[in-house]
Formats: C-alpha cells, sequence, structure tokens
C-alpha cells in the first residue's frame, strides 16, 4: 500500500490517551461489579419494543494492558442496551497490521480503537460523525478533537489525555538528593546528568530505556524530532520534504542532535544496559517500582503496569525531557501530550444498525459515569470528557494534569494531522534501537532515517 506523508502534524497526544453525553449510571459504583440484571430487565420492559431487532457489533481495541476493563464496561453496556451484542477483539503488538487483516477478510470492526494516523489514512471507510447523529459530541472537549478532524469532518473520539517524559520514584530521588526532589529542579540536559549520578551514588540505575520500536521511534525519535520544538506545521513540512530530496540529513540537525546526546546521557545510565532491547514493559515496571532504576522514559499509561506493584506510600512523578543545557528553552521543562488513540465507526463493511449500535456504544465509553470511572481507576489517564468526574488516582495522571494546568505542556501533534506515516514507528523505531543497542552509531542512524524518507512516493 502506498506510504502517506501527511503534512500537517495533528495535534494532541498525550494529553493523552478521556469520554461524552451521558449514560445510565450503574448501582454498583466498584470496578468489575456485574450489571444490575433485574434494572436492565426492567428497562427492557419499559422501554425496548417488542420487536426489537439484535444488533451485534464489534470492538477492536489496540490499547494494552487494559483488555478486562473494556470486557467489563462492554458487560454494562450489553445490560443497559439489551439487543446489542458486542464482541470483543484485542490487538497484539501487530496491531495495525491485525486490524488491515480484518478488514481484508471483509470483517472490518465496527469500532475501533486507533492512532490518529491510522483513522487519517482510512478516513474513507469512516463514518463521520456529526452533531446531528451524535448530540452527545458536546460532552467532548473541542480541543481534543483536533487531531481526528480532516478535511472539516470528524472521524474519531479521542479516549484520553496521555503525557509523558521520565518517569520517576520519589523514594529513590528524595535519597538521591538528600531531600524532596523536585521536577522543577531539571532545567538542562547538566542538570539531568547531575540527578543521574546522585542517583547511581545510591546504588539504583539512574535511568531506563525499554528498546522496543513504539518507544523509541514514536515518542522519542518521531515525536520529539519532528514535533512542536522544531517550529509550525510549514517548518516541519519543509524539514521532511527537505529529507526526502536529500537537501537536509539528520546528522546537521541541531535539533536532532541535541535530542540524540539526551538519548546517549540516558542509554549511558540505563539499567537495561547489558540488554538494551529486552523490551519487557511489566519488568521496567518492577525495576522503577523496588527502586532499581530511578527514572524511566515512558508515559503516565504505564500506571497499568505499576498500579499492582506499589506500596502505600509510593509516590511517582514525570520528568521533561530536556533538549538542550539552555535553561530559558521552554521544551526542557515542559511534557510532551497527545490524544494518542480515538474511537472510529466503520462504515464500509458494517450495516447502517451497527454503525448507529456502535455509536452508541461509543457515548457510552465516553458519557457514563461508571464507564469514566473504571478507565480512569485502571488506565489513571485525564479523559476529555465535560462531565467526567471521577478522581485521577494515579500519580503520573496527576502530574501530567498538573503540567497542563501550569501550560508545561506540549501537544506533539500542535493542532493538526500526524505528519509521519503510520509505518514511521515500526521502521525508524528499529533503527534506534540499532543505535541503543551500538549496531550503529549517530550517523549511520541519520543515514538510515534519511533512506526512509528518500524511499516514500510524495
Amino acid at each position: 500500500m502506498k506510504r502517506k506523508w501527511i503534512s500537517v502534524l495533528l495535534m494532541i497526544v498525550m494529553t493523552a490517551s478521556m469520554l461524552a453525553g451521558c449514560g445510565s449510571k450503574q448501582d454498583s459504583g466498584t470496578p468489575g461489579a456485574e450489571p444490575d440484571n433485574k434494572a436492565a430487565a426492567e428497562k427492557t420492559d419499559e422501554s425496548a419494543p417488542a420487536d426489537a431487532k439484535e444488533v451485534n457489533i464489534s470492538f477492536y481495541s489496540t490499547q494494552t494492558g487494559i483488555d478486562d476493563t473494556y470486557l467489563d464496561i462492554i458487560d454494562h453496556f450489553e445490560a443497559d442496551n439489551p439487543g446489542i451484542t458486542v464482541e470483543y477483539i484485542a490487538a497484539g503488538d501487530d496491531q495495525l497490521q491485525k486490524w488491515m487483516s480484518l478488514y481484508a477478510s471483509n470483517e472490518g470492526p465496527t469500532v475501533s480503537l486507533m492512532d490518529p494516523i491510522n483513522i487519517w489514512e482510512n478516513q474513507d471507510r469512516m463514518r463521520e460523525m456529526t452533531k446531528e447523529d451524535c448530540p452527545w459530541l458536546d460532552n467532548i472537549l473541542e480541543e481534543s478533537l483536533v487531531s481526528y478532524i480532516y478535511n472539516d469532518k470528524l472521524y474519531g473520539i479521542p479516549m484520553s489525555a496521555a503525557g509523558y517524559g521520565l518517569l520517576y520514584n520519589q523514594k529513590v530521588l528524595d535519597e538521591a538528593v538528600g531531600g524532596t526532589f523536585d521536577p522543577a529542579s531539571i532545567k538542562t540536559r547538566s542538570d539531568l546528568e547531575a540527578l543521574f549520578k546522585k542517583i547511581e551514588a545510591t546504588g539504583a540505575a539512574g535511568s531506563m530505556f525499554t528498546g522496543v520500536n513504539w518507544s523509541l521511534g514514536s515518542h522519542y525519535l518521531g515525536a520529539l524530532v519532528y514535533g512542536p520544538a522544531r517550529g509550525d506545521v510549514a517548518t516541519r513540512d519543509a524539514f521532511v520534504q527537505a529529507q526526502k530530496s536529500g537537501e537536509a540529513n539528520l546528522i546537521d540537525d541541531s535539533l536532532f542532535n541535541g535530542l540524540m546526546d539526551t538519548f546517549d546521557l540516558i542509554a549511558e545510565y540505563n539499567y537495561n544496559k547489558k540488554d538494551p532491547l529486552v523490551g519487557n514493559v511489566n519488568m521496567d515496571a518492577e525495576a522503577l517500582v523496588t527502586g532499581k532504576a530511578g527514572t524511566w522514559f515512558m508515559g503516565d499509561w504505564a500506571w497499568v503496569y505499576l498500579a499492582d506493584l506499589v506500596a502505600e506510600g509510593d509516590s511517582f512523578g514525570i520528568i521533561p525531557i530536556p533538549y538542550s543545557d539552555d535553561p530559558d528553552d521552554k521544551f526542557n521543562t515542559s511534557i510532551p501530550l497527545s490524544y494518542p488513540k480515538g474511537y472510529c465507526v466503520d462504515a464500509s463493511q458494517n450495516t447502517e444498525e451497527q454503525q448507529e449500535a456502535g455509536l452508541k456504544f461509543i457515548e457510552y465509553i465516553t458519557s457514563n459515569e461508571y464507564a469514566q470511572k473504571v478507565s480512569i481507576d485502571v488506565g489513571g489517564q485525564a479523559l476529555p470528557y465535560k462531565n467526567c468526574t471521577a478522581e485521577i488516582k494515579s500519580p503520573l495522571g496527576q502530574a501530567t494534569q498538573k503540567y497542563i494546568s501550569e501550560g508545561k505542556a506540549y501537544d506533539i501533534y500542535d493542532g493538526s494531522v500526524n505528519g509521519l506515516p503510520s509505518d514511521f514507528w515500526y521502521e525508524c523505531g528499529a533503527y534506534t534501537c540499532e543505535y541503543l543497542a551500538g549496531a550503529c552509531d549517530r550517523k549511520q542512524l541519520s543515514e538510515k532515517v534519511g533512506s526512509y524518507w528518500k524511499a516514500l512516493e510524495n
């Protein structure tokens, strides 16, 4: 399939990864509680037509770590909406390939949770969402929708806001600095290096990379090198076009080199240095919680992996990734963020009845009080839904919210469609993993990424 360059960077991943309209509230407010089937039966008797048509829909999710949460929400949705049955399909590491294989088999999911770039590239398959069909859209924060509007048409609803950077273990860092660690104290790369040295002096590793394509290729190389720090949308697009033509090379780019200097610093103090490509999120979560590593390049979504490991009194936060040694550089003290995944409805392989049921399901996920509560309790991220009153218990989600409220968060998409092709993270993430493992140097990494761009069709 022809690779596509999306000339504008779609804003919003990671206030990151949020819910809409008013759904029915379950009597039980406990995650995992069984639906009130008696109440559902009474609702059926009162409001459902005797000849109500049964509708079967499917939901494909690419969000890892919360399969049980979605199954729980589906149970409650089906109890509140008799006549609609939802088949849950969880993706693995080959999430995009599996999604496309479903379409190739004429089994396109009714509802899918995908990255903005995936929805953009497949917008011809998707149902446009309008206020007429979806009055509950008024419940979604307007700024969170930008990443899912193409040619003035809305095709997706954001799942959450996601922030990332260097997650840190407060207890470890307090010991390292001999007091209470304040993330605002890190304003430059040199500040970060000094912190790493203090952490190492306690016996813990200064930092940690999870050596996987999506983390290194998308969240580091892609979002930071090609993100808002480079300039406005036109400037970023011009830089990519110059790489395609061979007029620009990363090795000569100051932004790239500054970020790779920081990358090298993290790699030097990497807990996984002896086996940098082990790529096990669960093992790395355990290392952070138990104090084997003081910091970890990851996002607030990692609370899914941390929550069951933390002890009472443990605390965690996020340190921004410094781009340079300039203390006045605003990007040094701000975290990258986005609305990284959105719910979309297929209109190419699903009937009108299925599409309408799919929209009702999205309304439930984004608007229902119970669905919002379990989403926040398990995922730990802020939700972009106006009626959401659920408290964020995750200290990482709280940290993201604090950076946002202080104006110290920048959207990696910056108000436009993601400018990176959907396979960038996979292809260039592999090159970045090679670099981390010492299989290539910075110049060779630059050349590999340059070859990737040159191979793209304009």
